[in-house]
């Protein structure tokens, strides 16, 4: 997807650009001339425009009743002041969007990776035609995001007030600032002058960057999206989605769901997200499969990032998998790092037909 013509991202696009950007064959920014190093221990907030990020607006009075039927979260939670990461889901169960859904004034804000946001305005535009209310793809406003020790308080600074609530969303002057997760991770969706205003605030003496920067900060935080190449591969509980709110047991129906919740309440998961990395600079695309010694499949890359002389990911892992992973036939001589929440206990021994 190139970057956006209209005028107001174009702005944004020259601004990113006299601030070091380097861009993609796709032209997004990835960073701002330096890639992201892994900040050590407890180290200062890292600040990123997260140009990988597309907003989407649902708007109209059937917003929400449309949109609770079409993913796997509850969404009116957003009507007490949360976001949710989400998917629509196939048939099978399988994620074939994924998105972060914010509220807004007259509806919903859908953000989504730029990559997958003409997918997901095709999937819901299917359903939509009974329903009160319009998807379009937002050019206004831009995404930029800071993460890590001190981060709350150079939002502070900046006269940006946040929740201190897990996924809480807080809205002022036309701007969205959303604690994404249980982490000091946010997110921060701006209209492109504000955006630019809050810029030097956000970035001053402070790792700053882009894409890869906003992706080493979600694989920190556990956060797995569907992109291209691992569209209806992935339950939403292999994506741990269920440990982070992005699963309702107790909402009513919408596609896939009873699949997920066969497997919630009668089946046993054979996979889950892990965090993982290896030494390298070249960042397998996602749905890459890893195999085990004998050549067998035990898992998929879902995102990964070039960090220093490391690749960092997340990668769907079968849970009776043990040992070295292999990549297109070379050994990984991968690490497993700890992820902000716990993973359930889970048997090796699941059923075959369970996924």
């Amino acid at each position: 997807m190139s970057a956006f013509s209209d005028a107001p991202a174009a702005q944004w696009t020259s601004f990113l650009n006299q601030a070091g950007a380097r861009r993609d064959q796709h032209g997004i920014a990835r960073d701002m001339g330096q890639a992201p190093v892994l900040p050590a221990g407890d180290g200062a907030a890292m600040t990123f425009a997260a140009d990988h990020l597309r907003l989407v607006t649902l708007r109209g009075p059937d917003a929400m009743t449309f949109l609770q039927g079409q993913v796997c979260a509850d969404v009116r939670d957003t009507g007490n002041g949360f976001s949710r990461l989400a998917m629509h889901l196939s048939l099978k169960g399988r994620g074939l969007v994924s998105m972060r859904v914010l509220p807004a004034e007259d509806g919903l804000d859908l953000l989504v990776p730029a990559s997958m946001a003409a997918a997901l305005r095709e999937r819901l535009q299917k359903y939509i035609v009974f329903s009160k209310a319009t998807l379009a793809e937002d050019p206004e406003r831009v995404v930029l995001g800071i993460a890590g020790a001190g981060a709350t308080e150079v939002l502070s600074g900046a006269g940006l007030p946040c929740s201190h609530h897990a996924d809480g969303c807080t809205v002022n002057n036309g701007i969205s600032l959303v604690r994404a997760g249980p982490t000091d991770r946010y997110l921060i969706i701006a209209p492109v002058e504000d955006a630019m205003d809050l810029w030097p605030a956000l970035a001053d003496e402070r790792q700053s960057g882009a894409a890869d920067h906003a992706l080493l900060a979600d694989i920190m935080a556990g956060e797995g999206h569907v992109l291209p190449g691992s569209e209806d591969l992935f339950l939403p509980q292999v994506l741990n989605y269920d440990l982070i709110e992005g699963v309702s047991f107790k909402k009513g129906c919408y596609t896939g769901q009873e699949v997920v919740a066969r497997m919630k309440f009668k089946g046993q998961l054979k996979q889950r997200m892990r965090r993982l990395t290896w030494p390298g600079n070249t960042s397998p695309a996602p749905g890459t499969v890893l195999r085990n010694e004998a050549g067998k499949s035990v898992g998929e890359i879902v995102v990964s990032v070039a960090c220093a002389a490391d690749i960092h990911a997340l990668a769907v892992l079968r849970h009776d998998h043990q040992g070295a992973l292999l990549m297109d036939g070379a050994p990984l001589q991968q690490h497993e790092l700890p992820l902000p929440y716990a993973l359930p206990d889970t048997p090796s021994d699941a059923a075959p037909d369970d996924a």
